[in-house]
């Protein structure tokens, strides 16, 4: 069963491209879109230094994630781009070298209704 619940999120989870990222802690509530990618449940955003967001997740470390598809939860690391041997094409965005990755261990996933009336299935990792 966890098999079909993690293949069926993957599915879900798709090539979104960019990501609505969503924290609270010290600098408030941050909501801000950032490009994105998935590497199996892995979830990684390339968000710029200076946001607020990263402020955020240093003291509360759970995220909220908005694609077109689906609503992720899940907690979120903040790593740096050289770390490590991950083959991203984030990296190679222009702007990369000005920002950080964060990386999102899922732990749900809500797949959204095409007809926009609520959720379709929620996936608990």
């Amino acid at each position: 069963m966890l098999d079909y619940a993690r293949q069926r999120a993957i599915e879900a989870l798709g090539t979104p491209g960019t990501a609505v990222l969503v924290t609270s802690g010290p600098a408030g509530v941050q909501a801000s879109e950032f490009p994105c990618e998935t590497l199996d449940l892995d979830f990684y955003l390339l968000v710029p230094q200076t946001s607020d967001q990263l402020f955020n997740l240093e003291h509360e470390p759970n995220a909220i994630l908005l694609t077109t598809r689906c609503e992720i939860k899940g907690t979120a690391q903040i790593i740096s781009c050289g770390t490590g041997d991950l083959e991203l094409g984030l990296l190679r965005e222009p702007g990369a070298a000005w920002c950080v990755l964060v990386r999102v261990e899922i732990s749900q996933v809500q797949i959204r209704s095409e007809q926009g009336w609520g959720n379709l299935e929620t996936i608990d990792l």
